[in-house]
């Protein structure tokens, strides 16, 4: 658990787009491995720093004084145990006490979620400690990453927990690759796969890293219905407006009666024919094996 120099600059990247760091948690005691010369150049890229590091006083080797640059006026840190030195000793597999619910402007995650085994209690726990108008960010294993935690995550996984229905809305979300000599890639920003109307996949041989930033925008109860994969969602809302005789929302009439009356077979042609000439799949010196709808390389 540790931020590295990618993670100082997609920090000041978050502060630039609104979060507040205000009164931070930490997943775990982040350990900071971003030098003072890495912070300095996300100040002069940025310039959106609240002190400058020579005000701060860097005692150990922990990530506190990067979020006082941030802007921090407290800093908290959650651990299952107190090797650490973690100032709240919580396990996140068990729900949260009500004294945390709506307490923090910010909720940090740089390597602590994939870790502990009830996910869902893990995020949910993160979800309520926020304020409305507060900020989720995760820095989280995705691909090729096997044995480093108990889990990697899929974009799909967040679009799908920070949504409207559970008071949440995803502000941004990258994804970048980390080379054999530790380098990292470029930024490239994931499509929603609601909004992409398919799978957002990606095939390659690095280290691959989801950088999540998402917002609290209203107090709502989280998880009432539990998060259904996207596609899967598309196929029974049409197979139930099929058998209703209803024109799906936000569906023409026309594509109603394709799906309708086409024999199954013509369909498949059809979409394989349609595939060929509109989706273009590339490798991509960075990420692998892309669609490039899916992702886009950012410029900061």
């Amino acid at each position: 658990m540790a931020l590295t120099k990618n993670c100082s600059t997609f920090l000041f990247y978050a502060k630039k787009l609104g979060v507040s760091f205000d009164k931070t948690l930490m997943l775990g005691r982040l350990n900071l491995t971003a030098t003072k010369e890495d912070i300095a150049a996300d100040i002069a890229k940025f310039g959106n720093n609240a002190k400058k590091p020579e005000e701060v006083a860097f005692k150990d080797d922990y990530s506190e004084p990067l979020f006082e640059i941030l802007g921090a006026s407290a800093t908290e840190s959650m651990d299952f145990s107190d090797y650490e030195q973690a100032t709240i000793i919580h396990d996140l597999n068990q729900p949260i006490p009500d004294d945390y619910k709506g307490k923090y402007s910010a909720i940090v995650d740089g390597g602590t979620i994939e870790h502990v085994f009830n996910f869902p209690v893990a995020i949910k726990n993160c979800m309520e400690m926020l304020k409305v108008g507060g900020h989720y960010i995760g820095i989280t294993p995705a691909n090729n990453a096997m044995g480093h935690g108990l889990y990697q995550f899929s974009p799909e996984l967040y679009y799908n927990i920070f949504r409207e229905e559970n008071g949440f809305a995803t502000t941004k979300m990258v994804i970048v690759t980390q080379n054999s000599a530790g380098k990292f890639s470029d930024w490239y920003e994931v499509q929603d796969p609601h909004k992409a109307k398919s799978r957002v996949l990606l095939t390659n041989s690095n280290p691959t890293y989801l950088m999540v930033i998402a917002e609290k925008k209203a107090e709502r109860p989280i998880f009432q219905k539990p998060p259904q994969q996207s596609d899967y969602q598309a196929v029974w809302n049409i197979s139930q407006a099929l058998k209703e005789n209803k024109v799906p929302q936000q569906e023409s009439r026309l594509k109603y009666l394709y799906r309708k009356f086409t024999p199954r077979r013509l369909k498949i042609v059809a979409h394989n024919v349609y595939s060929l000439f509109t989706k273009e799949e590339i490798i991509d010196e960075d990420l692998g094996k892309i669609n490039t709808e899916h992702f886009r390389k950012m410029e900061l």
